[in-house]
This record gives structure tokens, C-alpha cells and sequence, in this order.
């Protein structure tokens, strides 16, 4: 009889009710449990390799791949963020990137918990550099790291219509990607810059530098009188001189020429005209500058900027240097405030000149005469056609050559707007490699598209999802429920 109890209990509906639940359960949890093993283990094997992001954001090219993959120096980037909540989109990037190479990896962090990243990388990147927002690559192998902020990441196209840039989308992946190439590089592209004579520097040079270093340039001061050498392998920069170079000094840039070294030279109308050993450099390149400033003739408004005839717009000529910028559309510039260059006769084959740009119909307001604060054109002052930019080889003695480039303005690299409104930087790095023959960091990795965010057209499918869980739910409850019943 006792048995039997037994058996009744073990035959109640209710027990056998309870253990299926706890099977069920118990199956449940367990397969949660392996698929969870499951997916880690795919995670592990194909890490991150779909990307379920808005618009792809997130997916790495080849380029990176292939980038990261042939890494053999530790690179570790430093996501600085001062409300400690990163771009979503930059982490999951950088994920990815941290899946591919154990020689990558990232950490988020906040100055406010880590000021010694101030100090840390202030020598590197400059005092006052590494601001609470920002993104700095660092190899410690190479001892070189690379900063960027939220300006590096959109991407802009120049409308025609407009007359101003336009922002078409995000890059995440190319200058992240770039960063970690520059850092790694045991040679990095570099160009020599001579200072020593009052050139630009501080605020002046800020743009042109930000652009050198956007280009991975490394930029490399040179003070001749200090004695610091020059590398005729590295371009040299000698940027708007107020102050004269000396004979020692001239002596060793003609050195420097005549080992091959190149130049990269920019001039204002406002410096000084009487620079005599700067203007003898010039003259071994058959150049001199016309005292005073480039003004467009009113009637020619091809040549000139809304109504500022001062802020021309010059007209690339096709050379060597410039034909790739013409072919792609990008020959826009404005040069605020220029002098214009003057070839010098010479007779012989060590010397050849190609105008890169050319004014319009212009005279040059010679400010040496009288009526020194009129831009309005006197008689004394000459008119025509002048070149703007010049490009010259000079051939020493013993066959090498050596370019120089030579442009009547800065304004057009050092003011923000004239460069981020014009195809400025394009002709920077056009100059430098064709003065270097060697091309600057630019992968060719795609931008992804400004696109609107999918958004919802009616409320109508969340009445219904917000309606059908909850009655779904208790159908299963019903379902359980009602066998219970009659228990």
C-alpha cells in the first residue's frame, strides 16, 4: 500500500508538471550556456568580422588589414574623452583593430584621472597639445606619437555652387589608420625648416604646421648659426625671412644646392625688400621680388575674390608639378595679400624656370613710392601679367639638380579659412612631393557617406510590438495555466 501512495504521488499531474519545468530549465540554461561558449569561441576565431553598424561605420578596409596584420612594433592609442564616454564608433573600430594584432592595443582615458599623460607626451607633441578631447597614437619603439581631434575624422568636398566646402561624410578609419603608419615608420618623410631669421612661428605658422603634421610630416628646425646641419635628402623650408640670412649662412644653403638640396620658399609683400644675402639665394635661382603688393585690375573679376581685388585668385599653369591638380579639378586657390616674382634674364642651360601660378590683369601697388597707403594704382606702378609661384631648377657643377619653389604669399597655407576653402593643402603636398619624390601617408580608404538616421515614419509598428509581447506572455501563461486546471 505504501507503494502505491508512492507511486500516486510520483504519477500526480502536478509533480509531473514541475519537473518538466525544471527540465526545461534546466535545458535551457544549459543551451544558453553553450551557445554563449559557442559564440566566444567564434568570437575568438573571427573576431568582429561583421559589421551590424549604422551604415558600416565601423568596418575596417583591407588597407587597415593588411596594415595591421604586418605590424611589428607595438603601437597603443590613447582615447582621451573628458566625459569618459568615447565616440561609440571609434571604440568599435578600434576593436576591430585590436582583434587583428596583438602588437595593437587602446585604452580610454580621462586627463582628470591621468594628468600624467600631459606631461607624458608634452615633449613629443608640444606644450599644450594634448587637450581633454582627443586621440594620440604612440609607439614607444619609435619614441613618436601623433595626435588627432574631432576635425580629422569629417569629410568635406568643395561645392561649386556654394562657393565653401560642404561636409559629406566621416573618415574614422584613414587618419587612425595613417596615425599608426607614422608612428611605426622606422623613416618617416621629413622637411627641414630654418629658423634664426624672425620667420614665421607661433599662431603665423600654426595652419601650415597643423598641415604638415596632418600629412605626417616630421618638421625638423635648422638654426645654420646654432650649428645644426642640413640633410640635402629633406626639402628645406624657409618661410617669409624678416630678418637677413649671414654669409656663413648663404654659403651653406648654396652647399646644400649644390649637393641637391631643394626649397621650399614663401615670401610676403610686407617683408623686407632689402635682404640682400636672401635675395642673392634667390638670384642662384634666377628670381627676384617686385617691391609691393599684387592688385587685381577691378574689371577682371576672374582674377579676384568677391570684391577684394588684394585676395587673388591666380590661374594654374600646367607643369610637371601641377598637372595632377589640374586633371582632378583641384586648381582653386586664393592668395591674400601677395608679391609677385620677377624671372631674371640669364643666358645658359643651368637654370629653368616653369610659372606655377600666374595673376590676371594686375599691377603691383609699389609702396616704396609715394602714396604709400593707397591701394588705388599710380603711375609709377607696373601693370600686366605676373607670376606668383615659380618653380626652378638649378644645375651645379658637377650635374646635380636642385629645385626650388618659390610663391610670393602665405596667407594661402597659414590662414585657416583661405585653406579650408580652397585646394591649398592639396598644392602643399603636391610641392613637397614633387620637391622630395616621395609621396606623403595617404591611404586610399573610402569615407562613409553622411546619411540621415533611420527614424521612425509612424508609431503605429510600436503600439503594436508594445501590445503583442504583453499578450503573448500570457498566452504562454494560459497555456501552462490551463492543464493546471483540473488538477
Amino acid at each position: 500500500m505504501p507503494n502505491d501512495k508512492k507511486q500516486s504521488f510520483w504519477n500526480q499531474p502536478r509533480f509531473r508538471y514541475g519537473t518538466l519545468s525544471v527540465l526545461l530549465t534546466v535545458f535551457v540554461v544549459t543551451a544558453l550556456i553553450l551557445l554563449a561558449l559557442i559564440f566566444d569561441r567564434l568570437e575568438d576565431e573571427y573576431a568582429l568580422q561583421t559589421d551590424f553598424s549604422f551604415n558600416g561605420a565601423t568596418t575596417q578596409s583591407q588597407i587597415t588589414t593588411n596594415i595591421l596584420s604586418q605590424l611589428d612594433k607595438d603601437i597603443h592609442i590613447y582615447v582621451i574623452s573628458s566625459e569618459g564616454t568615447p565616440n561609440q564608433t571609434i571604440r568599435s573600430l578600434l576593436d576591430r583593430y585590436e582583434s587583428i594584432t596583438p602588437h595593437f592595443a587602446y585604452s580610454e582615458e580621462n586627463l582628470a584621472k591621468s594628468p600624467q599623460l600631459l606631461t607624458m607626451f608634452s615633449g613629443i607633441l608640444g606644450e599644450g597639445k594634448v587637450s581633454s578631447d582627443c586621440i594620440i597614437a604612440y609607439c614607444p619603439e619609435t619614441s613618436r606619437a601623433r595626435l588627432l581631434n574631432a576635425t580629422d575624422f569629417p569629410v568635406y568636398e568643395y561645392s561649386t555652387e556654394s562657393g565653401y566646402y560642404i561636409q559629406t561624410g566621416y573618415n574614422y578609419e584613414k587618419p587612425l589608420t595613417e596615425a599608426i603608419v607614422y608612428v611605426s615608420q622606422d623613416d618617416p618623410l621629413c622637411v627641414q625648416m630654418l629658423s634664426g631669421h624672425n620667420e614665421l612661428s607661433g599662431e603665423n605658422f600654426s595652419n601650415l604646421q597643423t598641415l604638415l603634421t596632418d600629412a605626417n610630416y616630421l618638421i625638423q628646425q635648422v638654426n645654420l648659426l646654432n650649428g645644426d646641419s642640413l640633410d640635402p635628402a629633406k626639402p628645406l623650408l624657409i618661410l617669409s625671412p624678416k630678418l637677413d640670412i649671414s654669409e656663413k649662412e648663404l654659403s651653406l644653403l648654396i652647399a646644400f644646392a649644390d649637393e641637391g638640396g631643394d626649397f621650399f620658399i614663401l615670401s610676403n609683400y610686407s617683408d623686407p625688400f632689402d635682404l640682400h644675402n636672401y635675395n642673392a639665394l634667390l638670384l642662384e635661382y634666377g628670381i627676384q621680388f617686385y617691391p609691393g603688393l599684387v592688385m587685381s585690375d577691378p574689371a577682371d573679376t576672374a582674377s579676384y575674390y568677391d570684391d577684394l581685388p588684394a585676395f587673388l585668385m591666380p590661374h594654374m599653369q600646367r607643369t610637371d608639378l601641377t598637372k595632377e591638380l589640374l586633371d582632378s579639378g583641384r586648381s582653386i586657390l586664393m592668395l591674400p595679400g601677395s608679391r609677385a616674382l620677377k624671372p631674371v634674364e640669364y643666358t645658359g642651360n643651368r637654370l629653368h624656370l616653369d610659372t606655377l601660378l600666374l595673376s590676371g590683369n594686375s599691377y603691383v601697388r609699389d609702396y616704396t613710392e609715394n602714396e604709400p597707403d593707397s591701394t588705388e594704382k599710380q603711375s609709377t606702378d607696373e601693370e600686366g601679367v605676373f607670376a606668383l609661384a615659380v618653380l626652378a631648377r638649378r644645375i651645379s657643377k658637377d650635374g646635380s639638380i636642385s629645385k626650388a619653389e618659390i610663391i610670393g604669399n602665405t596667407l594661402m597655407f597659414t590662414d585657416y579659412w583661405v585653406e579650408s576653402n580652397t585646394y591649398s593643402a592639396d598644392f602643399l603636398y603636391e610641392s613637397l612631393q614633387y620637391l622630395q619624390g616621395e609621396s606623403p601617408i595617404s591611404l586610399d580608404i573610402a569615407p562613409k557617406e553622411s546619411r540621415e538616421n533611420l527614424r521612425m515614419t509612424s508609431l503605429v509598428p510600436a503600439y503594436v510590438v508594445i501590445c503583442v509581447f504583453p499578450l503573448l506572455i500570457l498566452l504562454a501563461a494560459l497555456l501552462i495555466l490551463l492543464p493546471r486546471k483540473n488538477l
